[in-house]
């Protein structure tokens, strides 16, 4: 096969993946971070539609395209409800973690969903959540240190795949194969 860019663009899947893989250890390993059960379902919950519904407009699923906007609207009031129901429970300190992982996960979400865009509002969003992400797990990692070196392996997963994507657009930009529409 002679696909100009074929390498490149196996690069950047290689780079999705990699960004995919560190959320799904993001969502599973926050059970060592929640001492409260209760915590973490609601915290698994708040990730886990929404990834859902980000591979099922990967996927083109016709009912989720056409009724996005939707569809987003009632993700937004569920997250909304179950932090209204949930977190008045708790104390600030248990708060504060708690939506400061809900945030990091929710951009985490989105620097994988917009990895492979090649709208360039996409991929600045990709860029400022990716960036974002980066922020609040330095933010984590001063509070969270029990779980710092599974943390760490996962940041690296991370910007391993976010790194690699970033390389072979700029490889297939300059050689003339990546246009930003």
């Amino acid at each position: 096969m002679s696909v100009r860019g074929k390498k490149e663009g196996i690069i950047r899947l290689i780079g999705s993946f990699l960004i995919l893989l560190s959320l799904i250890l993001f969502i599973i390993t926050k059970f060592y971070t929640f001492n409260i059960l209760i915590l973490y379902l609601v915290s698994f919950l708040i990730a886990i539609f929404p990834f859902l519904t980000s591979i099922l407009l990967k996927l083109e699923q016709d009912f989720i395209v056409k009724y996005s906007r939707n569809v987003l609207l009632i993700l937004m009031l569920m997250v909304a409800l179950l932090n209204l129901i949930t977190l008045p429970f708790f104390r600030w300190p248990s708060i504060i973690e708690f939506v400061l992982i809900e945030c990091s996960d929710l951009l985490l979400l989105c620097c994988w969903h917009y990895s492979l865009s090649i709208y360039k509002n996409s991929k600045i969003i990709f860029v400022l959540s990716g960036v974002g992400f980066f922020v609040l797990n330095i933010i984590l990692w001063i509070s969270l240190t029990q779980i710092l070196m599974i943390n760490i392996f996962q940041m690296l997963t991370l910007y391993s795949g976010f790194f690699l994507i970033i390389s072979a657009e700029l490889i297939m930009k300059k050689k003339g194969l990546l246009n930003y529409v």
